[in-house]
């Protein structure tokens, strides 16, 4: 029986196993459009997963909520923390001109995103992760598509603290031979949200096959990347528009980048001491 007190991913994660495919499908929609589902009806629900009113109702049930209102009350609870800093932007933005609406929205999601993937994170996870990373043989950073971009920037990041990492951004027979090599003392971090790509669960499974640490940075606790990984990361990644936003994303990989370079603060002086020089040696800036 699922403890009433429980929040609605600990819900969801305890029971999601037994879920149906479809149940899963709705608890996958509900956790990435937390405000659509707050005040949609259960026959709008069900209509983004081609699923029934009833079949609404009774996953709320399932849950443990006294059906659709039980859970939209759940969530409604947590908005208001994450709208805290979005209201204090808004107010720092009250004396722009209206031209400048969208840029303030833009903005003000960002703020949020930010806030909702720092809340998200287990701080147990988040250093036993570090840990990982900072030991790691050798990390591979899997990432394609949106995701491409905060790949590189991870893994170029972590090479510039001193740390073995490489980017592998476009899958197929690539991914599989830099991954047949990795061990039980390697790293492979997967990023991947909605939707996701066949190519990046790929190498998370391909990794847990070999021994080797997975760590997953993904929009959701139930989506594909982090039912494979050691450890999982949940990150806020909601648009103004029709894209996704990558700030969460790059907030965390801030994160982990800048615990992972006190991890061994010898190793990270000396590796940006030999980046310098040779930036100097083959005069490699302007100035």
């Amino acid at each position: 029986m699922t403890d009433t007190t429980d929040g609605l991913e600990t819900r969801i994660l305890a029971v999601y196993d037994s879920l149906t495919p479809k149940q899963q499908m709705l608890a996958r929609f509900i956790l990435d459009n937390r405000y659509f589902a707050s005040f949609a009806s259960a026959s709008e629900l069900g209509a983004k997963v081609d699923a029934s009113a009833a079949t609404v109702i009774r996953f709320c049930q399932t849950l443990g909520y006294d059906g659709l209102p039980g859970l939209q009350g759940a969530i409604r609870a947590e908005l208001p923390s994450y709208l805290t800093a979005v209201e204090r932007l808004e107010h720092r933005l009250t004396a722009l001109p209206a031209s400048t609406d969208l840029p303030r929205h833009v903005f003000a999601i960002d703020v949020q995103n930010i806030q909702r993937t720092a809340s998200a994170i287990d701080q147990a996870i988040f250093e036993a992760a570090v840990r990982q990373l900072a030991a790691a043989r050798e990390i591979v950073v899997v990432a394609t598509g949106v995701t491409a971009a905060a790949g590189f920037f991870l893994a170029y990041s972590l090479e510039v603290i001193g740390l073995r990492a490489r980017a592998v951004l476009d899958g197929g027979v690539a991914q599989a031979v830099t991954l047949t090599h990795l061990g039980a003392e390697d790293v492979v971090v997967g990023l991947g949200v909605w939707r996701y790509v066949r190519s990046t669960l790929d190498a998370l499974h391909q990794a847990k096959e070999q021994g080797t640490t997975v760590i997953a940075i993904t929009d959701s606790i139930v989506s594909p990347l982090a039912r494979h990984a050691d450890y999982a990361f949940e990150v806020a990644t909601e648009g103004a528009m029709h894209s996704l936003s990558m700030t969460g994303v790059m907030s965390l990989i801030n994160a982990l980048v800048a615990a992972a370079s006190l991890v061994d603060p010898s190793r990270t002086s000396r590796a940006l001491q030999r980046i310098d020089q040779q930036f100097v040696a083959r005069e490699l800036l302007i100035s």
